[in-house]
């Protein structure tokens, strides 16, 4: 059962990196051993461990001697999602007896170009995250990361996913942001709501030029795809597959590169 923190009281406080979807946290998953699971959390929450011996940037610093190094959400498309699963981290659950607090909480994953420039692969650190009805609120920029080569600026969150390039690029224009995702707003309102330090590290996985078919944000608005469902639309649309390809290709560059600036965030401390 959560538990209210108090300054005092003993806790885990490793950092929790925060994912929407399993596929953004596949090299996460791949370089750092699964310990432990919370077996009570509203979505997969596990705490992550040193760094296995080999896979992919494996030169990415030393292992770490620590048996716990973060907890790993993985929380699902949308804010009611991410609003279920952050309560319940942030409200001290128990582990073994000791209650969990982060002593920082990163929201990581992929993000949509709101800027010409921006390419896939791209990261974009956010300064301050702003919803659609414009409210704001700073972001934490870790000292492991002011040293990288990373786009800083405004992150918009929205209700839905914005897919269309003459869409993105007036939502550029209109917030002055860099990207856009459909989650951080939550994460960092309900960080501030409980004090806890709160840093967001987003990687293009689709461009400002290249529009989504209908079909196919329609079958990414969910949050899962059914294999029946996929299948009946490819059947319908035979153009998807060309666009499923392309979209695997980006997404799989997209959550290699935030396996380095997350790797410097946890042997950073």
């Amino acid at each position: 059962m959560a538990t209210e923190l108090t300054p005092a009281a003993p806790a885990i406080t490793v950092p929790c990196i925060v994912f929407t979807l399993r596929r953004e946290s596949m090299y996460f998953r791949r370089t750092y051993r699964l310990q432990q699971r919370f077996c009570d959390a509203p979505c997969c929450a596990q705490f992550r461990g040193e760094r296995r011996k080999r896979g992919p940037d494996a030169s990415l610093g030393k292992t770490r001697p620590d048996p716990f190094c973060s907890v790993m959400l993985e929380t699902g498309i949308g804010a009611a999602a991410m609003e279920t699963a952050l309560r319940w981290c942030l409200s001290g659950p128990r582990f073994g007896g000791i209650p969990y607090r982060p002593r920082l909480l990163v929201s990581a994953g992929f993000s949509g170009a709101l800027q010409a420039e921006q390419r896939v692969g791209d990261l974009v650190l956010a300064t301050e995250v702003i919803d659609a009805q414009g409210q704001r609120w700073p972001a934490f920029q870790p000292p492991a990361w002011t040293d990288r080569a990373i786009a800083a600026g405004r992150l918009l969150t929205m209700p839905k996913l914005v897919s269309d390039p003459q869409e993105k690029r007036r939502l550029g224009r209109q917030y002055e942001a860099l990207a856009v995702d459909m989650e951080s707003a939550v994460v960092a309102r309900l960080c501030h709501h409980h004090n806890v330090p709160f840093a967001c590290l987003r990687v293009i996985s689709d461009d400002g030029q290249t529009a989504l078919s209908p079909h196919l944000v329609g079958l990414l608005r969910q949050q899962r795809v059914s294999l029946p469902r996929l299948a009946a639309q490819l059947l319908r649309h035979p153009q998807l597959i060309g666009e499923l390809v392309r979209l695997a290709g980006q997404t799989r560059h997209a959550a290699q590169q935030l396996l380095a600036p997350l790797a410097a965030v946890i042997l950073g401390g």
